[in-house]
């Protein structure tokens, strides 16, 4: 724990990282022959699952909570995550990778507005800068196909997943403040599995499973990487940072998604995008440059 409490930047860093990397697995899982409500569905249930064995081993208090405080985990879990996985998902199979992205990025300027309102965050004029920077940088790399019909649905759907995924900053950052982090990510992907149950078709599963058993480990593997890791380093760092300021150095992702897609699949880089890139580093680094902490 004091690794968390003294590199909370680390943390969230880490987290953006690992997200970054989804894409890789998504696209052999798809390849596979899962859809996305499976993906969604198998992310919440194994996390749900390891959290769960890892609590009863290790402290079981961790599992208790007060009834009423219901509110905290459905915000987590249904109205953050499994509604962002939706709203995203279904952005990309209708308009394309990189208008989702962007869209998506608008997340921290929800998460600043928010934390303004609720937590009485400051609102400063480097968290402004370097929200506009990373913004910019983000739609750089993630430039927009031209060829894509974007329809005002699309363009709700792609802003409902940036708002949905800003909530996780918002109602783990509440539910933080009387609970453990490891009780916060539990109980947001018990209810997250919960009601993704009701979008997929259990029986189809088995099946699918049985045509393609390798299937089974990457789905695992996708599912530590992609939420169980970054859940927990993300959940942490924001016990110990505002949630503006995390929200903004999670656009990080989008720098490692990038970089990824040109390790992994051979993509083309343009001049933009290493520019986009930089530019997402620099409103990282401005945000936690300590000549400026004062201010900040």
């Amino acid at each position: 724990m004091n690794f968390f409490k003294r590199f909370p930047t680390v943390c969230i860093l880490i987290a953006a990282a690992l997200w970054g990397i989804t894409g890789i697995f998504v696209r052999i899982i798809e390849d596979m022959g899962f859809d996305f409500f499976q993906l969604i569905f198998f992310r919440s249930f194994i996390t749900a699952t390891t959290i769960l064995i890892y609590l009863l081993i290790t402290d079981r208090s961790k599992l208790k909570i007060d009834i009423r405080d219901w509110w905290y985990f459905f915000g987590t879990g249904v109205c953050s995550f499994l509604l962002f996985g939706y709203a995203y998902f279904y952005t990309i199979c209708h308009a394309s990778m990189s208008v989702a992205a962007i869209l998506l990025y608008t997340a921290p300027f929800f998460v600043m507005l928010m934390a303004a309102i609720f937590f009485k965050e400051k609102i400063t004029a480097k968290k402004v800068s370097a929200l506009v920077i990373a913004i910019f940088g983000c739609f750089l790399i993630c430039r927009s196909d031209t060829n894509v019909e974007i329809t005002p649905f699309i363009i709700f759907t792609g802003l409902t997943s940036g708002f949905c995924y800003s909530l996780y900053s918002i109602f783990g950052r509440v539910a933080l403040k009387k609970y453990s982090s490891s009780t916060v990510i539990a109980y947001t992907f018990f209810f997250s599995t919960a009601e993704s149950i009701f979008m997929v078709n259990l029986s189809e599963i088995p099946k699918a499973f049985a045509e393609n058993m390798p299937a089974l480990g990457v789905i695992v593997i996708f599912s530590i990487v992609s939420a169980v890791l970054p859940y927990i380093f993300y959940t942490n760092g924001l016990k110990y940072t505002e949630p503006g300021k995390a929200s903004i150095m999670a656009t990080f992702e989008a720098v490692v998604a990038a970089v990824s897609g040109i390790m992994f699949f051979h993509e083309t880089v343009t001049i933009a995008e290493i520019f986009g890139i930089i530019l997402v580093i620099f409103a990282v680094a401005l945000l936690n440059l300590k000549l400026f902490n004062k201010t900040s």
